[in-house]
């Protein structure tokens, strides 16, 4: 039997790069599926200059770049299948889903952006408007998909509950696939105290950077150690308290030296939807401690991988969750039961399988079509 030919838009802007990375591989290895990849980057705002109307929102900016550089991929050939990885693009490829069964792998949704917005005081009238303008164009657009594969619960109840799509079209829980093979923690790790915190993060400000410098200096200074991993310049400028490090500019490999140094990860984030370093985190070992946003609690499970913090929470009650890995025996407990959990839900194996699933349903639907 011929293979069937999927073409998949993939955006890598705003933190979807590595997940854009994996999904690449697992179709390259799908039976059954001959894959043709779009893939959206930043060079494509000075490739494919924008008119007015698209530049008035992010959304719209994103929907005219992939179709402008989807143009000659779709002018050459026909596809059985559609794969896109982003809300945007369901809104921008509901045609060709009207022609072909089609999937999309959602970490967010105009909703579940909009509440996170919200949450963090975003109110003006402009942001409401574009969001209502964004919800609707994507509740259209969505019917014209068969399946949906959510990062996230967050994500997942949002398509049943704000767009109407039946549980059996979207309960394909992805969360952050990790090659867990690759990310082994130490044999045998030495959890006596200090204990060591580790925070990497780009956006220093949105992921609770601010929080976390003054959680040290007022709670837990003297006691714990901590080290801040991110290329942000705004951290490079900060008087950063004694006992914590900055570092900068890490290959992949140092990176997980890192990770594999480390106690704990602390990650008060203020708005998220599916953080892959939190499921990197857990992949190598390290119990974390996170803010309950977006899909944060299908990784963070209280009491079994870390802790699950309310946005609200004070410097005391973190530094209370802190304090609980100076007992070696919880820090080792809460370690073991990270790297297990990352073992049988992060794996690319489980991914793999979900996608082969997804792809198979799919296929169904496209014979089925004369």
């Amino acid at each position: 039997m011929p293979k069937r030919k999927a073409l998949c838009i993939f955006t890598t802007m705003l933190g979807h790069n590595t997940t854009v990375r994996k999904l690449t591989d697992a179709f390259e290895r799908l039976p059954g599926i001959a894959p043709t990849f779009v893939l959206v980057t930043r060079e494509d705002y000075a490739k494919y200059p924008a008119p007015w109307w698209a530049r008035a929102t992010n959304p719209w900016h994103s929907q005219f770049l992939a179709r402008q550089k989807a143009k000659e991929t779709l002018a050459g050939q026909n596809f059985d299948l559609l794969f896109v990885n982003a809300w945007e693009l369901v809104v921008g490829f509901q045609d060709l889903a009207q022609r072909v069964p089609a999937a999309a792998m959602l970490d967010s949704v105009p909703a579940t952006v909009d509440l996170q917005l919200r949450d963090r005081g975003a109110t003006d009238w402009k942001r409401q408007l574009s969001h209502l303008v964004h919800h609707r164009a994507f509740r259209r657009a969505a019917q014209k998909f068969q399946l949906f594969l959510p990062m996230g619960s967050d994500c997942g109840d949002a398509l049943k509950k704000e767009y109407g799509i039946a549980p059996e079209r979207c309960d394909f829980l992805t969360l952050a696939p990790q090659d867990v093979a690759a990310s082994l923690p130490p044999e045998a790790k030495n959890y006596t105290p200090p204990t060591r915190l580790l925070f990497v993060g780009n956006d220093f400000a949105r992921k609770g950077g601010d929080f976390l410098l003054r959680l040290y200096a007022e709670k837990l200074a003297g006691t714990c150690t901590l080290t801040i991993v991110s290329n942000d310049p705004a951290v490079k400028t900060m008087q950063l308290p004694a006992g914590v490090e900055h570092l900068y500019a890490l290959s992949l490999e140092q990176l997980h030296g890192v990770f594999r140094d480390h106690h704990v990860f602390v990650f008060p984030t203020q708005q998220d939807f599916m953080p892959q370093v939190l499921a990197e985190a857990l992949a190598f070992g390290l119990p974390c401690i996170a803010n309950d946003v977006g899909g944060v609690r299908d990784l963070v499970r209280d009491g079994e991988t870390g802790f699950l913090m309310e946005r609200s929470a004070s410097l005391e009650q973190w530094a209370e969750r802190v304090r609980r890995f100076a007992d070696p025996s919880v820090a080792a407990g809460m370690a073991s039961g990270a790297r297990r959990f990352a073992e049988q839900r992060l794996s690319l194996e489980v991914f793999e399988r979900l996608l082969t699933e997804v792809t198979g349903r799919l296929q169904v639907k496209a014979q089925r079509q004369p």
